[in-house]
C-alpha cells in the first residue's frame, strides 16, 4: 500500500524500506537498519544520504555514533512540491531550447530521413511533430483516409488530431468512398467540416503530406507509420494528390 505510492513520487525501493523502518521503529543506528532492510552496509549510508537530501531523514551524532530518524510524513508533501517546482522549471527550460533542438535534427535535403512509429501514441507523435513548426497557410494533403480496422479508436483519435489539422493547416483530404458515414460522424463530433473529396472504395494505407514530410499510415488495430522527411519525396506526393483530386468526387 505505502510502497506503491512512495515509489510513484520518486523514492527507490531501498529508500522506501529505510524510511518506513525508521518511521515504524523510531531512531536507529546502522546495524539494526541493515539487518531489517537487507541493504548492504556499504550502501545504507548512500541511501540515508539521499533521504536526508530529500528532507525525509535526520542524522544526529551521539558518542561518535550516527543515529537516524525519519522525518514527519508531512515532509513527503514538501518533497513532492519541490519535485513539481523542478518539473515546472524544467518544462520552461525545454520550451526555450526546443527551436534549437529541432534545428539539430534537420537532415540533408538530399538524403531522406525515414523513421518507423507504431501504435496510437506513435501516430500522435508524428502528428504533433508535423504541427510543431508550421504556418496556418501550410497545405496538408491526405490520400486514402478511412476509418481503419479499429473504427472506434480511429474516431477518437481524429476527433482531436483532425480538428487540429483543420485549425492549423489548409487541409485537403481524399477519403475512401466507403468512409462516407464515418466522415459524417467525425465531422459532427468535432464540429468542423473537412475540405474533402472521395475516391477509391477502399485502400490499405493512408498517405499524408505536410511541408517536407510525408507519412504512410497503416490503420490496423495498432497503427504502423512510416515517416519520410525529404522535400523531393513530399513534392512528388503532392503532385500525385493534385492529380487524384481532379478525378475525385465531392
Amino acid at each position: 500500500m505505502y510502497e506503491t505510492t512512495l515509489k510513484e513520487i520518486g523514492l527507490t525501493d531501498s529508500e522506501i524500506k529505510t524510511y518506513l523502518f525508521l518511521l515504524r521503529n523510531g531512531t536507529s543506528t546502522k546495524t539494526p537498519l541493515v539487518k531489517a532492510t537487507g541493504i548492504s552496509g556499504s550502501k545504507v549510508y548512500e541511501v540515508l544520504h539521499r533521504l536526508s537530501q530529500k528532507g525525509l531523514v535526520s542524522i544526529t551524532l551521539t558518542n561518535n555514533i550516527q543515529h537516524f530518524s525519519a522525518s514527519s510524513p508531512h515532509k513527503l508533501k514538501e518533497y513532492l512540491k519541490r519535485k513539481k517546482d523542478e518539473l515546472t522549471r524544467a518544462d520552461e527550460e525545454i520550451n526555450q531550447i526546443l527551436p534549437s533542438l529541432f534545428s539539430l535534427g534537420k537532415s540533408s535535403p538530399q538524403t531522406p530521413e525515414i523513421s518507423l512509429f507504431t501504435g496510437w501514441e506513435g501516430l500522435a507523435t508524428v502528428y504533433e511533430e508535423a504541427f510543431a513548426n508550421i504556418k496556418k497557410t501550410e497545405k496538408m494533403y491526405v490520400i486514402g483516409a478511412s476509418s481503419g480496422q479499429n473504427t472506434a479508436q480511429t474516431e477518437r483519435f481524429f476527433k482531436k488530431y483532425g480538428k487540429l489539422a483543420v485549425e492549423k493547416t489548409d487541409l485537403h483530404i481524399i477519403f475512401n468512398t466507403s468512409a462516407r458515414a464515418y466522415v459524417t460522424r467525425i465531422e459532427k463530433s468535432m464540429g468542423h467540416t473537412y475540405n474533402k473529396r472521395f475516391l477509391f472504395h477502399k485502400t490499405p494505407t493512408e498517405l499524408t503530406v505536410i511541408g517536407n514530410t510525408a507519412f504512410i499510415v497503416l490503420l490496423h488495430q495498432e497503427p504502423m507509420i512510416i515517416r519520410i522527411k525529404n522535400k523531393e519525396t513530399a513534392d512528388s506526393f503532392k503532385q500525385y494528390f493534385n492529380f487524384l483530386w481532379s478525378y475525385a468526387e465531392e
